[in-house]
């Protein structure tokens, strides 16, 4: 999948995910011509991820 179409994933912009393949939070593919691809698999799993830290409760 496009940085866009795993942007809407994870609720971030597209800029956000390419940070998250620069830091090697995010597997990314590359194409002959350098575009940048995303499996779905990995795009979730960080979106689980993401959403489990997000309910976590905060201590005081």
């Amino acid at each position: 999948m496009t940085p866009s179409d795993a942007a809407r994933i994870l609720g971030l912009s597209s800029d956000s995910v390419r940070s998250l393949s620069d830091s090697g939070r995010l597997a990314t593919l590359r194409t002959v011509s350098g575009r940048r691809l995303f499996r779905r698999g990995d795009v979730e799993k960080l979106a689980a991820d993401r959403a489990r830290v997000a309910k976590r409760p905060r201590h005081k």
